[in-house]
């Protein structure tokens, strides 16, 4: 390894929380702007292109026009190509992280540095139950259009939904309460004022990105990366947050098809489209990290381990 990587690659300090892994004394102004640019640029810029690519194949290759390209047709290509572009966020993330700062990309995962499957699996047996039930309510109480829908179609947006929602979930995850929640949290050296500061920023930034102009959905937005970022802090890592978010988008998803909601009124988040029913989700949220936060009440935030292995990677191959 040359003296140059040596120093671009540094080890993660022992004992500090998931959001402080990026701080440091250093005034990283500039650094710090461009990566957030970066991200969010990466976000906007994914999430155009593969849309456009899957209505070009839909137009030559099936005959069909979807929303991208200005037509009805809601197809399975249009749902995979909007999947796609976000789940290009979890490689995009890490690759900032490493690059502006030396840190890597595996971090992002968990303060050990790997994704707990344990974690993930505990989370699975939670969230799956809580989030189900509350889908059928929260359906139940909300009003709908509805369309028809090719059976072949049902079939193909079932199987692009399970497979590519928890990644699209995911990619989110890694982008706010992971790269975005640690960047901002080094703005301010105190652990409090930094985990504060790192919440609303990220909180703020996500809620932004989804570009509603309806103050209920606002609000949720708001609420969800709130919950979320202090879960993977109380935590130490993405798993829960990526399981929570990834069965809530993977459900709305088999319950359009289950209704056969007009998906393009479904996702109308402007003005006067929202009300007071998202203030369930809101409070479901709000009820899981409190469950999260009892069930760590003894071991508080899980923190970087002792022995922490170097961030060094062998660069001789």
């Amino acid at each position: 390894m040359n003296k140059r990587t040596e120093r671009a690659l540094r080890a993660v300090p022992a004992g500090i929380p998931y959001h402080r892994v990026l701080a440091n004394d250093q005034r990283r102004i500039g650094r710090d702007l461009l990566a957030l640019i970066l991200l969010i640029g990466g976000l906007f810029f994914f999430s155009l292109v593969s849309p456009i690519i899957g209505g070009v194949i839909d137009t030559h290759v099936f005959g069909r026009v979807n929303p991208m390209s200005g037509g009805t047709d809601f197809t399975p290509v249009y749902v995979a190509g909007n999947f796609a572009g976000v789940a290009l966020m979890i490689p995009w993330s890490m690759l900032i992280q490493r690059w502006l700062y030396g840190v890597k990309g595996a971090t992002l995962h968990s303060v050990r540095s790997v994704f707990r499957l344990a974690v993930f699996g505990r989370a699975m047996l939670i969230i799956i139950p809580i989030w189900s039930i509350y889908m059928v309510f929260f359906n139940w109480f909300s009003s709908y259009n509805t369309t028809e829908f090719r059976v072949a179609d049902l079939l193909a947006i079932f199987a692009v939904s399970v497979l590519l929602a928890p990644l699209q979930s995911a990619g989110e995850e890694y982008g706010f309460r992971g790269l975005i929640f640690r960047i901002a949290s080094g703005w301010v050296r105190g652990p409090r004022a930094s985990l504060i500061v790192g919440i609303v920023v990220s909180s703020v930034l996500f809620a932004l990105v989804h570009s509603a102009t309806d103050p209920w959905y606002n609000l949720y937005y708001f609420v969800l990366g709130v919950t979320f970022a202090t879960i993977t802090w109380r935590t130490g890592g993405l798993e829960n947050s990526i399981v929570i978010h990834a069965v809530n988008n993977t459900l709305a998803y088999i319950f359009v098809i289950i209704l056969r909601v007009d998906y393009l009124t479904a996702v109308d988040r402007s003005a006067g489209m929202g009300s007071k029913i998202m203030l369930m989700p809101c409070a479901v949220l709000v009820f899981v990290t409190i469950i999260i936060w009892f069930g760590t009440r003894r071991t508080g935030p899980e923190l970087t381990p002792q022995n922490v292995a170097s961030a060094r990677e062998d660069t001789t191959q």
